[in-house]
Order: C-alpha cells, then sequence, then structure tokens
C-alpha cells in the first residue's frame, strides 16, 4: 500500500508541479486504512453504550457481533475501492457485491476542501472534500477521500492547478498572508453567542426560565421535576449547543484573497480548510441579529455552490465573523469588491403596511388562543403558592403574551420601515428583517429565475413579493424580497433578459 502511495505521489508532484501545474496521471490507489477506523467509530460507541447501560450478556454479544461485522464489511470496501486521477477527471470505482463507478470531471469541480477530525490527527491524515457546481450536490460533497496528510497536501494542490491553471493559485500555507482583518478569540466567541437568531435566543431563554419555574414549584411541591429536565434539555439544544459548536468550528478563524481565489480556514478540534474562486459566489448576505446590531456589529456570508463541508454547520461559507459595521464594510471591499455598489434604495408603499398590518393582526390572535390553556394552568398552580410568588406568577403569561402582540405590531412597523430594494446597474438588492436583518446583494448574470407572488391580500393593496432563484450552497432556497409594487420587482427579469439580448449577459457567471 505505501509503495503505491509513494507512486502515486511522485506522480502528483513531479516536475510538472514544481513548474506551477501538477501532473495528475493514473495509476490505481487506495484511501488511508484509517478511513476503517473513520466509519467503523460510531458502532464501537453503540456498543460501548450497550455494554455500560444494558448489561446483559446476550445484548453485548449481539453488539460485539454487530461490531466485529461492520470492520470486515468496512475493511473489504476500502481493499475493492481505488481511486484514480487520470487526465479529464477523478474516478473512484468500489468492486464489491454492489458495483459502483463514479467519475468527477475536473471542469465540474467547485471545490476541493481539506478536513481534519479528532481521528485525522491521531492517524495523520486528512480528508479531501471534492464538491462539483450544482444545487443536487450543494449540501454533500460528492467524494469524501482519506489519504496520509502529505499526499492529501499534495492531491489538492495538483487538483486545484490543474481546475484554475493560473500562476496567482498558491497552496494555503506557502507563506504568511497580511489578512484585512485580524479576528481574535474574543471575536470568535462574540460570533457564537450573538449570531443566533433572536428567535432562537428568546426561545432558549423561555425554556431556562421555565425550567427555573418548574424546579421551584417541585420544590415546594410534591410534583416530579421530569419537565424541568425537559425545558432545560430543550434550552441546551437552542442555545448552549450552537453557541458551543460556533466557537470550536470557527476558531483560528483566518480569510485572505490572492488574486481571484478566496482562502478561508477555520476550526479547533476539526480544522477545516477550503478555496474558491470569486466567479463560484453567487450573493452576498450581511447580517446582524438584535444583539450584534445593539453592539454596532454585522457579519458577512456568502453563496458558493459546491462547499460541502461535511461537518453539519452552515453550508454558506462565513467571510466575516462578527465584527464592526467599519471593519466589515472595509473587509467586503477588500475581499470582494465586485459586489459592492452605490445603493439608492426603495421603500416599500403604503399598501405594504397594510398587508403586514394584517398579518400581524392574525398572527396576535393564533397567539392569544395559544396562551389560553397554558396561562389558566399557571394561574392554578400559583394561586395556591404562598407570599410574593402566589401574587405575581398568576399573571406572569398573560403579561407575556400581551407583550409579544406589541412586539409583533412594533415588528410591523420596523418591518415597513427598514424593507428596501434597490436596482443597480450590475447588482441589484434586498434588505429584509424587523428583528434579524439581512443585506443580499446578487448579480443580474445569477439569476435563474424570478418568481413574482401576490397572494389575496396582497392583490387588495396592488403589492407583491419577488423571489430569486440562484444556484444555492443550501440547496433548493430562494431570496424573497419584502412588498413591492409588481412591475418593480418584474423589472430584476427585465433586466437579465435584456442583458441576454444585448449580449451583455455573462453565462459564465451561471455556467455549472
Amino acid at each position: 500500500m505505501t509503495g503505491t502511495d509513494d507512486r502515486a505521489t511522485e506522480d502528483l508532484s513531479g516536475t510538472a508541479h514544481q513548474q506551477g501545474e501538477a501532473k495528475i496521471e493514473g495509476k490505481r490507489i487506495r484511501c488511508h486504512p484509517g478511513i476503517i477506523i473513520e466509519r467503523t467509530l460510531p458502532y464501537a460507541l453503540i456498543l460501548f453504550i450497550g455494554v455500560t447501560q444494558l448489561g446483559r450478556p446476550v445484548v453485548a454479544a449481539s453488539l460485539a457481533v454487530i461490531f466485529i461485522a461492520a470492520i470486515l464489511i468496512n475493511y473489504r470496501i476500502w481493499s475493492r475501492t481505488t481511486i484514480k486521477f487520470d487526465d479529464t477527471g477523478v474516478v473512484v470505482e468500489r468492486d464489491t457485491v454492489f458495483k459502483r463507478k463514479k467519475t468527477i470531471p475536473y471542469s465540474k469541480i467547485a471545490s476541493v476542501n481539506v478536513n481534519r477530525g479528532i481521528t485525522n490527527r491521531l492517524l495523520g491524515t486528512s480528508s479531501l472534500l471534492i464538491n462539483i457546481n450544482s444545487g443536487s450536490g450543494a449540501t454533500v460533497p460528492e467524494a469524501v477521500l482519506t489519504f496520509e496528510q502529505g499526499l492529501a497536501e499534495r492531491i489538492r494542490s495538483g487538483i486545484l492547478h490543474r481546475l484554475h491553471d493560473r500562476s496567482d493559485l498558491q497552496d494555503d500555507e506557502d507563506e504568511p498572508v497580511e489578512t484585512p482583518a485580524l479576528f481574535t478569540p474574543l471575536d470568535v466567541i462574540l460570533h457564537g453567542l450573538f449570531n443566533v437568531s433572536t428567535y432562537q435566543t428568546v426561545s432558549g431563554l423561555f425554556f431556562l426560565f421555565y425550567s427555573i419555574f418548574q424546579f421551584y414549584v417541585s420544590a415546594r411541591t410534591d410534583v416530579g421535576s421530569a419537565g424541568a429536565l425537559i425545558s432545560l434539555l430543550i434550552f441546551a439544544a437552542l442555545l448552549v449547543g450552537p453557541f458551543t459548536s460556533q466557537i470550536f468550528y470557527y476558531y483560528n478563524y483566518r480569510v485572505y484573497r490572492r488574486g481571484n481565489t478566496i482562502y478561508l480556514q477555520h476550526g479547533l478540534i476539526r480544522s477545516y480548510r477550503t478555496s474558491f474562486d470569486v466567479s463560484r459566489i453567487n450573493a452576498v448576505r450581511i447580517k446582524s441579529t438584535l444583539a450584534a446590531r445593539l453592539m454596532h456589529r454585522s457579519c458577512i456570508e456568502a453563496e458558493v455552490v459546491g462547499l460541502a463541508s461535511g461537518s453539519g454547520q452552515s453550508l454558506r461559507p462565513v467571510l466575516c465573523l462578527l465584527k464592526d459595521d467599519a471593519t466589515q464594510q472595509a473587509l467586503l471591499r477588500e475581499l470582494l469588491p465586485e459586489f459592492v455598489y452605490d445603493r439608492k434604495p426603495e421603500k416599500q408603499p403604503e399598501g405594504a403596511k397594510r398587508v403586514l398590518l394584517i398579518r400581524a393582526g392574525a398572527a396576535s390572535l393564533v397567539l392569544a388562543l395559544v396562551m389560553i390553556y397554558p396561562s389558566i394552568y399557571l394561574y392554578r398552580e400559583a394561586m395556591a403558592m404562598p407570599g410574593v410568588a402566589g401574587h405575581v406568577l398568576p399573571y406572569i403569561l398573560p403579561l407575556i403574551a400581551v407583550s409579544a402582540i406589541l412586539a409583533i405590531f412594533y415588528a410591523v412597523y420596523v418591518s415597513y420601515r427598514i424593507t428596501e430594494f434597490d436596482l443597480g446597474d450590475e447588482l441589484f438588492s434586498f434588505v429584509n428583517g424587523a428583528v434579524d436583518r439581512e443585506t443580499v446583494t446578487m448579480n443580474y448574470d445569477r439569476v435563474q429565475m424570478v418568481v413574482t407572488v401576490k397572494g389575496p391580500i396582497a392583490r387588495l393593496f396592488d403589492v407583491a413579493r419577488g423571489k430569486i432563484y440562484l444556484l444555492s450552497s443550501t440547496g433548493g432556497s430562494s431570496i424573497t424580497s419584502g412588498y413591492f409594487p409588481e412591475r418593480d420587482l418584474n423589472a430584476v427579469g427585465e433586466i437579465v433578459m435584456a442583458r441576454i439580448a444585448s449580449g451583455d449577459y455573462d453565462y459564465r457567471k451561471n455556467s455549472l
């Protein structure tokens, strides 16, 4: 196996690569045998839990048989799977009971990313994630190949040189690069803490306070605390889990641009490195939650097809963690001047306000109906409590309901005031979000489809909403505008068609 890897290494890092181009030719190689351990670890975890928690010999023996079978199956799959890098693409062939041959042309590859988890670090390996530029392959890599770390880096470098064939494309760690913005561990912590959706944060805090109340009730009465534990687990799932995972995911964050290529690196336990051409970016999002906006901070995300990381994190690469607005704007001009233009936004018409008020009234009615039963339950439980609790707690939920209804109508006012739509010469943008705000900038030449939606209430006030469909890093998603005159929203599609007719439309920005 080692000899085969060495010969492959010579093919990938020969004289052609020393001259700036990777020569990838043909010998069949296998992944590192450590992939057997990676694929078997979940079964080992099941075996450990079964043995320690169930403690029954029959169950333990059954799980052990399953574990051994998993090892044998994964070993056979590994031994019968070969990878070949030929002149036109990557060929992954598996000769088991179910034969499979996958060919990935270099011309369709969008990115080759490096993912290193705990197992990779212990075994000295790296996983290459090969993605193609298509909506169907947006969320899952087309191929995950594990090699010894040095060989993996040479293979990745060879593929990237073959993809781009440019002198400005360099390895990620060739030499120190002066980044436009310095991201400290404090920035990572603030990003993890305040980049969680405001609605998710409020929901998590509600379950936290509710669990505290349930613990209090169970301590004063004979009622069990199972409900409090469930509420506490929901709080952890909504806030503690996302906060912690984002800190680990974005630790050691680094972003910079060389030529037309953007490089991105981050990760504490599992490190992740990727690079992609600016032409792969279909939209740029400037986002800020309510808490981040109060601190005058915002972050930048991009829609880049073909960057699936297999880590369960957001598929939109973050090009700037939560930083002050001035730094964020400076970094955007440094990294993506192609998506910066002088905006002249259009506000929503008066008809949009009426539509939003009707929707707010309907939502308030639903909320009031939903809160009736919990309010009665809390009233009965709290009235039996002595002291201040018996006088205050019965009115907590009604006050929360009234506050929520007032918040809904205030959100309508804010949404009507801040929602914008802008048409530029090369770019256009939507601004949305009463609580969590988002500015999405798109290029006409990346638009795949424009849909104008006009519901029964919107028709009464002669407004509509527009949906813009692009090749997306999250699969089939769309970008929706606020309520505007239908003729203004239809102008996006008309501009796209006019650019096609005049020859100004650049098909390369929307090619697969």
